[in-house]
């Protein structure tokens, strides 16, 4: 297996987007030339593990230069490959190269009932953000997705009790206007500090 960062011309990026990411992700899933666009820009990096030709996972990932905050936006294991720890390892490698404050989003499971993607996160270290989010459009004819948590990731330190609310909200501002060009979200509800948590299914 090798680990593989992509430029926006490498064939494998849209083989990734087409196949094991687009199964995923189908509900919110990005253009391709969005993709091609970010890595351009030095905003997005798309990582890939690989084996030959068989793509065995892919991690994405953002830093915002305005607000200085990292961002994991999907990972992705094929279906063959997981359970061997390939998941984390994607993700602890992005963590560790963005550094600081790094977000991620992950549907709500009170609000949709799937819990194995969050508890999994929350397993490798991760905590949900105690606030209000509405993830922007994030292509034509995507809606705003209101379902969905903020989480922060652990690097190599555990996460503290609570963060700085206003670097999250520089953030989620900066998201906005390199997505849509416009305002928040009138849902959206950050305050000064915001509570990092830990949710657990009801019993």
């Amino acid at each position: 297996m090798t680990i593989v960062d992509l430029n926006g011309a490498d064939p494998r990026l849209a083989q990734f987007h087409a196949g094991i990411y687009w199964d995923a992700f189908a509900a919110q899933h990005e253009p391709l030339d969005a993709w091609r666009r970010a890595i351009a820009t030095g905003l997005l990096s798309v990582r890939l593990a690989v084996d030959g030709a068989e793509i065995l996972g892919g991690i994405c990932f953002e830093r915002y230069p305005k607000s200085g905050v990292g961002f994991a936006t999907y990972l992705v294991v094929a279906p063959a490959a997981r359970g061997q720890g390939l998941g984390e390892r994607l993700l602890r490698g992005a963590v560790d190269e963005l550094g600081g404050l790094v977000l991620g989003e992950v549907n709500d499971p009170r609000r949709t009932g799937e819990w194995a993607r969050l508890e999994r996160f929350q397993r490798w270290g991760a905590r949900v953000l105690d606030a209000r989010y509405v993830q922007p459009s994030l292509g034509p004819g995507l809606a705003r997705d209101r379902g969905l948590v903020l989480v922060a990731f652990a690097g190599k330190d555990p996460l503290p009790a609570e963060i700085d609310g206003a670097r999250v909200r520089a953030f989620v501002e900066e998201l906005y206007a390199l997505t849509e060009g416009g305002a928040v979200d009138a849902d959206v509800a950050i305050t000064d500090r915001v509570r990092l948590v830990t949710l657990e299914r009801a019993t």
